[in-house]
């Protein structure tokens, strides 16, 4: 049975409901009937609140429900998939959501592409992947059905996934500039991974595979896009300057159906960059909306991602900023000796660096830090310089916590308990030192939240 079957199945589902609650299900069919069959989902374009509400109560309160449900698991699996992201839950609950359905099988992976979530600002594709390993990444390139560039700005980022299991595993990040295809060409590396105790799924920017070796898996699909909804988009604009840490900082925000983006405009006096900040928005009734939601980049450029207001359209909203990063002008960068572990330039405060040579062309390098609530962060940047000048990119770099590192070696490194290290990996790369960019050189959480009024 396909995707596209399950669903029709789910709805049939629905026909057959308790007398209690027969008068909800009617409705909710009724209002199905009266649209035409549509793109979106596979199923009839009818409000999606009123479907899944309907849902929602019979699994809650007919166990028959229930149970038929657990053998058609379109709808539940989409909804567990987006139950961390507000924004997108709301989204599908909205009918933003469409639907795809296709799968490929290569070299023992089956990836199926079910979904995407789509705005004037992000898609978001929602796979599952089936095969030997625990968990697996998906490194996508996107072109147009033609299989021409894309015209305008985009970022692509990726998220490992466990296997078996539907996720958000690719974002696609669009700038002002881009212009979405009617027909879109994915092109899916697949790197299957096993996890390791202390060791985090490695992530590396970009499409190929973080050594450099042939993926476990590739993949092309093909489908088409609705762009009927790309303008949907709400927008508060800049306000004053405020001033924190010395620095002066205005904030602005525009809320897309699947996500929300707050500009931070700099002031040219400023003598940091902002470089990182935690925050979140509040509206009259209390309800807050997160900073760096399940899904999202975190950043793009001057804008930082949040929780949407979009659908909720409250009457006031609050800023509070609880964290910043800045990155002080001068000491944008540090060299390291990469046979001696010397570093020129200063580190930020609490943060150590040891290199290692794995060969005369791969070395390795650790930032080690201490650990904030049991959690990692950036603490370098992804660019890096050789002796000559010549600017590269980090393909390869891992987070790893609880064990030695380059256990054996004479440049045998422990992890003190409650620290963590980025470890990176350069590759082709015979030259004694190297130039890298430091994520911030100030890293503090203010004691009571600064807190500016946006609407």
């Amino acid at each position: 049975m396909d995707r596209r079957q399950e669903y029709e199945a789910i709805l049939r589902e629905l026909e057959e409901t308790p007398p209690a609650l027969e008068y909800t299900v009617q409705r909710s069919l009724a209002r199905r009937r009266r649209r035409r069959w549509g793109r979106r989902l596979g199923i009839p374009a009818a409000s999606l609140a009123g479907v899944f509400t309907a849902f929602v109560v019979l699994v809650n309160t007919s166990m028959p429900f229930a149970m038929a449900c657990s053998g058609v698991p379109g709808l539940r699996e989409l909804m567990a998939a987006v139950a961390l992201s507000p924004s997108l839950k709301a989204a599908v609950e909205h009918d933003y959501a469409q639907y795809i359905g296709q799968s490929q099988t290569d070299n023992g992976i089956t990836l199926r592409l079910e979904y995407l979530i789509l705005d004037q600002g992000q898609i978001s594709f929602f796979m599952e992947a089936e095969g030997p390993y625990e968990s697996y990444l998906v490194k996508a390139k996107c072109l147009d059905g033609a299989g021409k560039e894309l015209q305008g700005g985009l970022g692509i980022s990726s998220v490992s996934f466990a296997g078996d299991t539907l996720a958000n595993a690719v974002s696609l990040v669009a700038d002002d500039s881009f212009q979405f295809p009617e027909e879109m060409r994915m092109e899916c590396r697949v790197e299957g991974q096993r996890q390791t105790d202390g060791i985090a799924p490695e992530t590396a920017p970009g499409t190929e595979s973080a050594d450099g070796e042939e993926p476990e898996a590739t993949f092309v699909f093909t489908f088409p896009m609705d762009t009927q909804s790309l303008n949907d988009c709400r927008s508060l604009p800049v306000g004053d300057w405020v001033e924190v840490d010395g620095q002066r900082l205005r904030f602005g925000l525009d809320s897309y159906p699947t996500h929300g983006r707050l500009t931070v405009e700099e002031h040219p006096d400023n003598t940091a960059r902002l470089a990182g900040m935690d925050f979140y928005l509040e509206d009259e009734t209390g309800r807050r909306y997160e900073d760096n939601p399940a899904g999202s980049v975190g950043a793009i450029g001057s804008r930082r991602m949040c929780d949407t207001i979009y659908f909720s359209d409250p009457a006031h909203l609050t800023l509070s900023v609880t964290r910043l990063e800045w990155l002080d002008q001068g000491r944008e960068r540090v060299t390291v000796n990469l046979e001696t572990g010397a570093v020129e330039g200063v580190l930020p405060e609490g943060m150590e660096i040891y290199t290692h040579r794995i060969s005369d062309r791969i070395a390795e390098i650790a930032v080690l830090a201490e650990q904030e609530e049991s959690d990692y962060y950036g603490l370098l940047g992804t660019d890096y310089w050789r002796e000559p000048g010549e600017e590269r990119s980090i393909r390869r770099y891992s987070y790893r916590w609880k064990q030695s590192l380059w256990s054996g070696t004479s440049d045998e490194t422990v992890i003190p308990d409650g620290w963590f290290a980025q470890l990176l990996t350069l590759e082709d790369y015979p030259w004694s030192t190297v130039e890298l960019d430091l994520q911030f050189t100030q890293r503090h959480t203010l004691e009571e939240p600064m807190e500016v009024t946006l609407w």
